[in-house]
Order: structure tokens, then C-alpha cells, then sequence
């Protein structure tokens, strides 16, 4: 590194020299980190090889390259902002090439079938899981920083263990959803904004804008995280700590300047400049049909309400309870010190806090929606409090019995949240769709014909040898396309005329057909529309609930389902645990 200056070169060796290194293997966060990367890593598999992933949602193997062509065509937009779009273009270039240079022309057609090779979308799909898992460990140590400022070290080790043992994290960490980059990128801004206040350091408020920049760049949704928490923690700073008030023209003129840089990069990495058109156009999707058509509950005070509700009743499925508790406990804790704290570090401890009511008003509230996913940046702000609560009980608890008791208290819950995630991974493992395939393998024929239905994430791999066609309603060329499948636009029922040897269907995509519609709608939950207008189409929801009856001249020959005396299923983005059903004509 010769062509770094001096100084540069030294912090570098400070950095990675042999005692540095030791510190490092020795800390208990390190360790923790190197846990969380075990768990995360077991599944990262699921579902590859293949020429599409089952990351529902998920940007990778294909959305991703797609979504910047979309991004940067003048007038057009995809879902998404292009910023881990651009991370990902970047990291999975050197695949991206070989297929380039392997494909007969670089005309469109030519390249497509080329690089939706099993080889190269796997290769893809890898490079994006592990981006994920990495961020994941990344906010990780996020949250452990932050309870350290707000406390000690040993606090953050707490912080640490808690927000490793969440069953959406476990999942989310190893996907290709958005939701974890965003997270990563919103979890440092929030790391920034905390030590700016904790350590009465201004300048870190310009870190804070450009991190923020950057998760909105990522997944707009972000911007909740920061619209109502960042105003109020900045607020407090200066209502509780006198010494924000003696240095206030500092913190205006810091903060001044972060908005500045932060709305320049803003307009370049959320491609404003280059594309102003397709980012109008990709507003008015977000707020309209992206958000309402799937909100579950009423645009009124009682929606927004059994919103509330409902993500709290959600966090039994995260954490065990004893986790819930210790969250709740540990707020109240960090409440209660508020005569004993440094203002400066008592208002820090409230960003958290303020960035989980922040996101849960101005995104869940919103949206009306209530996800695992949408959920996540909540629970990670809580994994902070019951950090502290831990911290508050293993360390300055009074008297060695009550110490003891607690200890034990505590390795039962961390036993049972470490069960929980653990028994994520074995629903990964154990995925009903491999059960269904090993039955295809050795029951279907060369040559049979098979058809199937739905998006790509939903369906199984099938074997080489059998010739399946994907009918819908949509037309065949609006769909992403599987290398060897038919496509056709039909009407399901017209399966008489067909006559496929084999029908397979996944419930993740069928359930939309086969549950039916709530007869009233009360206490602010409502139908989203887009289920109501699959459901409008009764010869369809006819068609699956005669199917799977027997009444369509065909029987369930096997059910790939989720099977363990240990394990129970998890439900979780409508993609795991789900079962595969295979029909085989009888007449």
C-alpha cells in the first residue's frame, strides 16, 4: 500500500497488527458475531441450484439486473430504489461478464438465455446471500455499539446476543430481500446520530444524513425510520443536555451542512437526475398500488390502531416472551436513569426508541400492513433496551442469589430463543419443495407432460427430463421467464383440454385461490384488494378447490410437506413450511 500517504499507512498497520487482532479474538462481541454468521449461514442454499431463487421478494438472482435497466431507462422505474442494485451490478460482475462473453451476440434475446444458465443465476444468487449475511453481521454490531454508548461495553455484548436470537432476522439475513441492506445502511445512520448526541460530536450528524441517504436509496421505506426519531432525539439533545444548547450554532451548522450533502447525494444515487421521469412514476406506484391494494387494514383511527396491535402481538412469534419483557423493562430502566445518566447519554438512549415509534407511525400506520419484515427495524430497536436489561441483571443486580436466579432465568430464554432460530434453519433444511422434488425424480417419466401455475419463487425444480407448462391468466410475455417451460395464457380450468399427465402446485401461491373471503370486515382489518379481485374470479376458485377435491379427473398423488418430531413449521414471506401438492390425471 505504497501509494497510501504515511498517516494513512499507519493507521492501517494500527489496525490490523497482531495485538489488534488479539483484542479481536478475545472480545465476547466477536465471538457472538462469529454465532449469528453460523446460523446465518446454515440454508443459505435453499432452493439453489436454480435459474431463480425462492427469496420471495428477493432482488437476486435476476430482479436486480433487471430493475437498473428499468431504473436508468428514461420514463420507466422499477419497485425499488438502484442503490443496492448498483452493490450487487458491482459484486457480481465478473459472473455478469462471463455470461457476456459466452452468450452467440450481445443482442437482448441472445444474452438472456444465456445468463439465466443454472450456473451463472446460482453463482448470482450466492453473491447476494452472502452481501445479506454480511450487512446482517453489520447491524449486528450496530446495535451492539449503540447500547455501548448508551451504557458500557458489556452492555453491548447484551445487545448483541438479543438481536442475533430473532427468528425474521435469521431469515431475512440470509436472503436477498431489501430489507436487511436497508437496515444496515439505517442501523449505522442510527449508530451516528447516537454517538453524535452520547458524545457530544456534531460532526458525526453529517455521517448520520449520508447513512440515511443511503438506506432511503436502498428501500424508501427507510425514510420512515428517521422522519418522526430523528427530529425528537435531536430535539431532546437540545431540550436535556445544556451543553447542545451552549453549542447549538455547532450542531445547526453541522446538521445544515449534512442536509446539504445528503440531498446532493440523494438526487444521484436514487438516480433523480438521471431519470426524473421514472422517479415520479415510481412514487405514485409506491404510494398507490404498491402500498394500498395489499393494506390490511382500515384507512381510519381503528386500522391504524389494530395496527399497533398487531405488531405487538407479531413479537410472539419473534422473541420468546422473556425477551418481550426484558425490552419493555429495559425502556423503563432507561427512563428511570435519567437523574443518575449524563444528559448527553440518557437522550441517546432514546433514539432507539424514537426510531421504532418513528418507523411503526410513519410506515406501518401508513402502509396498514403487518409482516414479519415490516416489522424487523422495531425489533431490532428493542433488541437495544433488552440489552440493557440484561446487562442491568447480570452485572449490577444486588445480592448473589438474586444474581443467580436471574442467570438462570436468562440462559433458559437465550436456550429458547437460540431453539427458535435454530428451528428456522431446519424448516430451510427440511423445505417441502425438496420433498417434492425427490418424489418427481423418481416417479416421473421422461418425456411426461406437466403443468404448474404461479410466480417463480413458488415452484419446485423439476426434473430435466419432463416437459412442464406454466399456465396463467397473464400473458406469457410479462411473465420472468424458466429456462424449459412452456408458457401459456389460458384459463386454469381449460385443464380438460391439456390433459397434462401431472399438475403441481405450490400452496404459497395457490392460497389466493383456495382461502376464502372473510364474510364481514370489523375492528379496523380489512381485505386487501388485490385478494378481493383474485377471489372475484369464481371459475378459477372453483377450478383449485375441484382440483385438489378429485373432482377435475385428477388425485393427489403426493404432498411435499414440512415433516420433524423436533422441529415445528415456520410460516414465514408466505414461503416456508408451505406445501407442494402433485396431482396425477386418473382419466
Amino acid at each position: 500500500m505504497t501509494f497510501l500517504r504515511p498517516e494513512v499507512r499507519r493507521g492501517w498497520r494500527a489496525t490490523f497488527n497482531a495485538e489488534r487482532l488479539a483484542q479481536w479474538g478475545r472480545s465476547p462481541l466477536t465471538w457472538i458475531l462469529v454465532a449469528c454468521a453460523l446460523v446465518r449461514v446454515v440454508g443459505i442454499g435453499w432452493g439453489l441450484p436454480a435459474s431463480d431463487g425462492w427469496d420471495n421478494d428477493g432482488v437476486a438472482p435476476r430482479d436486480f439486473l433487471a430493475g437498473l435497466v428499468e431504473t436508468f431507462t428514461p420514463g420507466h422505474y422499477f419497485t425499488y430504489p438502484p442503490f443496492h442494485l448498483l452493490v450487487l451490478g458491482l459484486l457480481t460482475s465478473p459472473v455478469t461478464i462471463v455470461a457476456l462473453l459466452r452468450a452467440p451476440s450481445l443482442a437482448p434475446p441472445d444474452v438472456i438465455a444465456e445468463i439465466l444458465n443454472v450456473s451463472y443465476m446460482t453463482g448470482i444468487a450466492y453473491i447476494a446471500r452472502f452481501t445479506t449475511l454480511v450487512m446482517s453481521l453489520g447491524i449486528t454490531y450496530a446495535m451492539a455499539k449503540i447500547a455501548e454508548a448508551v451504557r458500557d461495553r458489556r452492555a453491548g455484548y447484551c445487545a448483541a446476543a438479543i438481536t442475533g436470537i430473532d427468528v425474521s432476522f435469521t431469515y431475512y439475513g440470509k436472503m436477498t430481500n431489501l430489507d436487511v441492506p436497508y437496515l444496515f445502511w439505517g442501523s449505522l445512520a442510527l449508530l451516528a446520530l447516537v454517538r453524535a448526541i452520547a458524545w457530544n460530536e456534531p460532526r458525526r450528524l453529517r455521517a448520520f444524513v449520508i447513512l440515511a441517504v443511503l438506506a432511503v436509496a436502498t428501500k424508501d421505506q427507510a425514510y420512515a425510520l428517521f422522519l418522526v426519531g430523528a427530529p425528537l432525539a435531536i430535539g431532546a439533545w437540545f431540550v436535556f443536555d445544556p451543553r447542545a444548547r451552549e453549542g447549538a450554532r455547532g450542531i445547526v451548522r453541522e446538521l445544515g451542512r449534512g442536509l446539504a450533502i445528503g440531498a446532493g447525494l440523494f438526487l444521484v444515487v436514487d438516480a433523480v437526475i438521471l431519470n426524473p421521469t421514472g422517479f415520479r412514476a415510481r412514487l405514485g406506484f409506491l404510494v398507490g398500488p404498491a402500498s394500498q391494494d395489499f393494506a390490511n387494514y382500515s384507512n381510519d383511527m381503528t386500522g391504524r390502531l389494530r395496527v399497533i396491535e398487531e405488531t405487538a402481538r407479531l413479537y410472539a412469534s419473534l422473541w420468546p416472551s422473556a425477551f418481550i419483557v426484558l425490552a419493555v423493562g429495559g425502556i423503563v430502566l432507561h427512563l428511570w436513569r435519567k437523574k443518575h445518566e449524563a444528559p448527553s447519554r440518557w437522550v441517546a438512549g432514546l433514539a432507539p426508541l424514537l426510531t421504532g415509534i418513528s418507523f411503526t407511525l410513519a410506515f406501518n400506520c401508513i402502509a396498514r400492513r403487518v409482516e414479519h419484515r415490516f416489522i424487523l427495524p422495531q425489533s431490532l430497536m428493542l433488541a437495544v433496551y433488552a440489552g440493557l436489561a440484561v446487562h442491568a441483571f447480570l452485572f449490577e443486580l444486588r445480592g448473589r442469589v438474586a444474581r443467580l436466579f436471574a442467570q438462570a432465568a436468562l440462559a433458559v430464554a437465550f436456550a429458547r430463543g437460540i431453539f427458535l432460530v435454530v428451528n428456522l434453519d431446519a424448516n430451510l433444511l427440511l423445505e417441502p419443495r425438496y420433498d417434492a422434488e425427490r418424489w418427481m425424480r423418481e416417479h416421473f417419466a421422461p418425456g411426461d407432460r406437466v403443468e404448474t401455475y404461479g410466480l417463480n419463487v413458488y415452484i419446485p425444480r423439476f426434473p430435466d427430463n419432463v416437459h412442464v407448462t406454466r399456465i396463467g391468466l397473464d400473458p406469457a410475455a410479462r411473465r420472468n421467464p424458466m429456462p424449459g417451460f412452456e408458457e401459456r395464457q389460458d384459463r386454469f380450468e381449460n385443464v380438460e383440454a391439456r390433459k397434462p399427465r401431472w399438475i403441481v402446485i405450490s400452496e404459497g401461491w395457490a392460497w389466493r385461490y383456495l382461502t376464502p373471503l372473510p364474510k364481514t370486515e370489523e375492528g379496523g382489518v380489512i381485505t386487501p384488494s388485490t385478494q378481493i379481485q383474485t377471489r372475484g374470479d369464481p371459475s378459477a376458485t372453483s377450478y383449485f378447490h375441484e382440483l385438489l377435491d378429485g373432482r377435475r379427473g385428477y388425485r393427489v398423488a403426493h404432498v411435499g410437506e414440512f415433516k420433524s418430531d423436533i422441529w415445528s413449521r415456520v410460516d414465514l414471506h408466505g414461503s416456508t413450511g408451505r406445501p407442494t401438492w402433485i396431482l396425477e390425471r386418473v382419466q
